[in-house]
């Protein structure tokens, strides 16, 4: 029979709660005796949902967006961004009807990427998905930012 040890990790977090037993070092479980917690590693996510008027001054963000954005930063730290989903909601014209339209528009998700880019979310991991509802009478953009808890 060969005996199997808990990793340095395991002996470290064990030792950090003051589990670590003898019967913890050989990996033979007791009732009663403290275990270590599992690391939830479940995906959380971060929204914040703001209304279109006022999101932008010709083709940047206005400062309250900024600010709105830089919350939603905030409140997703500790997070392992996994993907960073901005979702234009209700009557948005994204595809333009005319050419002017579209490059502004473009324009407009430029600065938004830039904007999350610059605070260390990776370029690859942001995705747009218009959402086109006819219910909805204001144009409001949503940002979401998925991710795992950070392991640092």
């Amino acid at each position: 029979m060969k005996l199997r040890l808990p990793s340095t990790l395991a002996i470290a977090v064990a030792l950090s709660c003051g589990a670590l037993t003898a019967t913890a070092q050989t990996g033979a479980a007791k009732p009663g005796v403290p275990q270590a917690a599992p690391i939830d590693n479940k995906p959380q996510s971060r929204t914040a949902s703001i209304p279109a008027k006022g999101l932008f001054v010709g083709d940047q963000l206005s400062d309250s967006a900024k600010k709105q954005l830089t919350d939603l930063v905030i409140n997703a730290l500790g997070l392992d961004v996994e993907v960073a989903l901005m979702v234009p909601t209700g009557p948005w014209v994204i595809d333009g009807g005319g050419h002017t339209d579209r490059d502004l528009n473009d324009k407009r998700l430029g600065a938004l990427r830039k904007f999350l880019t610059d605070r260390g979310i990776d370029p690859k991991r942001i995705f747009v998905e218009s959402r086109i509802d006819a219910k909805i009478k204001e144009p409001r953009l949503d940002v979401q930012l998925i991710g795992r808890p950070s392991n640092n």
